[in-house]
């Protein structure tokens, strides 16, 4: 009996060894998690502006998942640059798996750079959680690309003290464009103005393009595009309606209270117009003298350290026989054609983690918090219920801004796609060069009405030319992903 056991005994230990060989020949270096799942190397992009805040959420993706190994690059350029930083580095065959980036996806498309997503989506347990209106974004030709990283929006700050001061109605979250130009209007006086600025840096943000938005009803989004049939539309009226508003605005006298800086017609000629109705050298916004400021959530890191009064950033208004849409900005973040079989499913952990999982979202939304001096407010893209409580309660959040997320969580049909610039290829360049020449002749005279139908003709022609390029392009490269990456092929 005693031979016998030792032998059983024996037997027992030669089992376990032989298992934990095998075990660890399963693993790319022989390396794994308590929990069994096998070790990857992981390298990640990081825009320059983004590194802070990044840093610190990986640092909780490395303690939720010690089994795979980060490489963090930090990208020489900020957000913005990422496609040409990336198409850098493939020309250098040194591309990471990771990206994310605020700008042009659709030339990283184009470049064949990114990695299908559609098996590795199907199969997580908490796709549910992502925001739809993300996914269908970096959805193309049925493939999605890119997960949704985060979410901005365009908006109105707005100068809540002033509707007491000047006793007007709060208007609703869900309010028109008339009631805005009515207060616009109600709020301007010797000492007050309605609104601050009236272009921004670039079209995107301009006061008339954000109206124009706001008078289109779906499948029309930023500047008219239809994200089905690839098409601008100038003629409905939201184009030359949104140039109306802005006259309006504009005839009267004091009402745009940065105008008032330059000396020309609408000022009468004074040039000192500004300085004498708000006081030498002050910012009549930052003291509390402007009802609203055409700005945007990605602002507010300068908002919460400048104004004393207190604010809000509401939706951008809309016309009152247009349903209320959200005009909103979803940054993205993917995986490049890089990854490879062996690593793919730790990548996609990573993107996930940064898109839309509980834990990513809650360890960015602690650094911002933490960190508010010089982080703008970070809306996740995740419908997640933890994530949007987080968000929900938070006390530095602007209530406009938890309405924005909520209204677009619960139905993403409400959403206006206020960034189709990076994800149309060429958006700008179509319509820059026909809108300029356009934009002059109107200066000089020309009705803008007579003029819509030449500029759409001409903008669609170049739009029509520019997909059916890109369109062959992105088949071409989804074939050459899967003669590369068979796997992956449904």
């Amino acid at each position: 009996m005693k031979k016998r056991m030792r032998k059983t005994v024996s037997l027992l230990l030669a089992v376990v060894m032989l298992v934990g060989v095998l075990t660890a020949c399963g693993n790319s270096d022989g390396k794994g998690d308590t929990n069994g799942n096998e070790s990857a190397s992981v390298s990640i992009l990081i825009p320059s502006d983004f590194e802070g805040q990044m840093r610190a959420a990986l640092d909780e993706f490395t303690k939720l998942h010690p089994e795979i190994e980060l490489d963090i690059q930090i990208s020489s350029g900020d957000g913005g640059a990422t496609p040409t930083e990336l198409s850098k580095l493939a020309a250098g065959d040194n591309m990471p798996d990771v990206a994310m980036g605020v700008e042009n996806f659709a030339y990283i498309l184009s470049q064949g750079l990114a990695y299908p997503l559609d098996n590795l989506y199907e199969a997580d347990e908490d796709k549910e959680n992502a925001l739809q209106a993300g996914i269908n974004n970096y959805t193309y030709d049925g493939h999605l690309y890119a997960l949704p990283y985060r979410i901005q929006f365009n908006g109105l700050l707005v100068n809540m003290d002033l509707f007491d001061t000047k006793n007007l109605d709060t208007p609703d979250y869900d309010w028109t464009i008339e009631e805005f130009m009515s207060l616009a209007k109600a709020a301007t006086d010797s000492q007050y103005s309605g609104i601050n600025i009236l272009v921004s840096n670039d079209d995107t943000h301009a006061l008339q393009t954000k109206l124009m938005g706001g008078m289109m009803d779906a499948p029309y989004q930023m500047y008219g595009y239809n994200m089905d049939t690839h098409e601008f539309d100038f003629t409905s009226g939201a184009w030359t309606k949104a140039q109306d508003y802005i006259k309006e605005l504009r005839s009267v006298p004091g009402l745009v209270s940065d105008e008032l800086k330059e000396a020309d017609k609408r000022n009468n000629g004074i040039a000192d117009a500004y300085d004498n109705k708000f006081g030498g050298s002050a910012d009549a916004l930052a003291s509390g003298k402007v009802l609203f400021g055409n700005h945007n959530t990605w602002e507010t890191y300068w908002m919460a350290k400048k104004f004393n009064f207190k604010w809000d950033i509401y939706p951008v208004p809309h016309a009152e026989n247009v349903s209320e849409r959200i005009q909103t900005h979803v940054d993205y973040v993917f995986m490049t054609s890089a990854v490879t079989e062996e690593n793919a499913k730790a990548a996609y952990e990573v993107v996930k983690f940064l898109s839309y999982s509980e834990e990513g979202c809650l360890a960015r939304m602690k650094y911002v918090a933490e960190n508010q001096e010089t982080e703008a407010m970070y809306t996740p893209a995740s419908s997640d219920p933890e994530v949007l409580k987080a968000y929900g309660d938070s006390e530095t959040i602007p209530e406009g801004m938890k309405y924005m997320l909520n209204t677009i969580s619960e139905d993403p049909e409400k959403i206006f796609i206020a960034d189709a610039n990076k994800l149309i290829p060429n958006f700008w360049s179509d319509v820059d060069e026909y809108l300029s020449q356009t934009e002059e002749q109107i200066k000089n005279g020309s009705d803008a009405h007579a003029l819509a139908q030449d500029l759409q003709n001409k903008v669609n022609a170049a739009a029509a030319d520019t997909w059916a390029t890109f369109e062959t392009k992105l088949k071409t490269h989804l074939e050459e992903f899967y003669e590369s990456h068979p796997y992956e092929k449904k």
